[in-house]
């Protein structure tokens, strides 16, 4: 796969190399090393040079540290953010990774050009047209390669999962003929590039190969990473090797890039699914209490603004109920906080249970709630509280000796009335409630 001297189109070591490093660090010097050496010896060999063995073996051994220290240190830097971000850094572990796959290998190429140059195994002239084809075809194999090597790693030490920044290499969800449907799509879609490109007279054929960017993000978005890997590994693999099969050694470059280029956008596809989940996640947090899943505060005041609007624009009426747990305070301090938290859980099943979808049930604090009901007039929203007075009555906690009950104010939005101002109504309506002996319902006088 060589086009220009000493650089390939595509280099598998150097993704075994980083992520050799990764998992092992240090200990992954001496095998690494003696293959330098070997590769040194190899390639004089190759070239057909008549450099002595014992220099060949000092180049070598330069070569194996100019290969080997930029990504020991790459990897070593990964690691120790990967180990900082622990399992919920998806995004910032593969931005992290492209930036410092680009940097190590081309700190590799270049000084690995220049100890090729001073062992005199390539021309000095050499440097400015042969670092960069080595740059990418080394970026190419650690982009590609390192996560499938890892991933290899992985089902012998799945431990190494735990620092990975959430990137798992298990199958995960998915059938295997669903993707190797996609595959086999990527696979024909890339016959079809190379073959035009071999046939066709213009130039810009090449370039038709960016468009298997479409099919990789769709496996990525829709598949786990260790098929994405997988996609990604046989997607270059038949790239690097047909270019020479096929006569394409002119346009080399532009397949190096368009290897590089693909596998980061495909990486970064990863990451699409992970931020929809975190941002849902963030969203369940800030709209739903904790403790007992019913709405915020704050969402709920946001739902009521959207239902009252909706009301008014079909003239409907709409109603609001406040109801908080009687002598919770006492509970809390008889039978402790856990039971109290229990008894609050309770009462919000007993109540959803009873009330329609459409309607609205907020957490406003402490043992206080809320509840919206569109399309109910003061005096249907009387009939729910009975309802759901009766329902919590009938509650049984196995470590609370006396029975639940709630307290509870109704009243109707007015006509333009600002929806706290109604709230307020229903408030008063409940300290009413509380004044007068509890466990009762009272409406709002206005």
């Amino acid at each position: 796969m060589e086009y220009a001297p000493h650089a390939s189109i595509w280099f598998p070591p150097a993704g075994l190399t980083f992520a050799a490093f990764l998992v092992m660090s240090w200990r992954a010097f001496p095998a690494i090393l003696l293959g330098s050496i070997v590769t040194t010896l190899w390639v004089s060999d190759l070239y057909g040079d008549q450099t002595p063995v014992k220099d060949l073996l000092v180049t070598g051994l330069i070569f194996g540290f100019a290969h080997t220290v930029p990504y020991f240190l790459g990897a070593w830097l990964l690691r120790s953010k990967l180990l900082r971000l622990g399992s919920h850094g998806l995004s910032s572990t593969i931005m992290t990774f492209l930036g410092i796959a680009a940097l190590s290998s081309f700190c590799a190429a270049w000084l690995g050009t220049e100890v090729m140059i001073s062992g005199n195994l390539l021309q000095a002239e050499a440097l400015w047209y042969t670092w960069l084809p080595w740059w990418i075809g080394d970026l190419s194999g650690v982009i590609v390669l390192t996560p499938i090597f890892i991933a290899l790693v992985s089902w012998r030490y799945p431990q190494i999962e735990r620092w990975l920044g959430g990137l798992k290499f298990t199958e995960g969800g998915g059938s295997w003929s669903s993707f190797s449907t996609k595959l086999l799509i990527i696979v024909i879609m890339l016959a079809v590039c190379l073959i035009i490109s071999m046939f066709s007279s213009y130039e810009e054929a090449a370039f038709l190969v960016f468009f298997l960017i479409l099919p990789l993000l769709w496996v990525s978005y829709t598949e786990s990473p260790l098929k994405t890997a997988i996609a990604l590994a046989v997607f270059s693999t038949i790239t690097a090797f047909s270019i020479g099969l096929l006569g394409l050694m002119d346009y080399a470059i532009v397949y190096q890039f368009a290897v590089t280029v693909i596998a980061s956008t495909a990486w970064f596809g990863l990451t699409v699914p992970a931020l929809v989940a975190h941002n849902q996640y963030l969203t369940h947090q800030v709209s739903q209490d904790g403790l007992t899943s019913a709405a915020s505060r704050e969402h709920f005041m946001q739902q009521a603004d959207l239902l009252l609007k909706m009301a008014r624009r079909r003239n409907k009426p709409i109603s609001v109920i406040m109801f908080d747990l009687d002598k919770f305070k006492s509970i809390n301090d008889t039978y402790g906080h856990i039971v109290g938290d229990s008894a609050l859980v309770e009462i919000t099943n007993a109540v959803n249970a009873q009330l329609r979808e459409s309607d609205v049930l907020g957490r406003f604090g402490g043992d206080e709630f809320m509840i919206l009901l569109p399309d109910t007039d003061q005096s249907d929203a009387v009939g729910v509280a009975h309802k759901l007075r009766e329902g919590i009555s009938k509650i049984v906690i196995p470590s609370l000796a006396e029975r639940l009950s709630c307290s509870f104010g109704v009243a109707q939005v007015s006509k333009d009335e600002h929806i706290m101002v109604a709230v307020d109504r229903a408030d008063r309506a409940l300290l009413h409630a509380k004044r007068n002996g509890r466990d009762r319902i009272e409406k709002d006088a206005v």
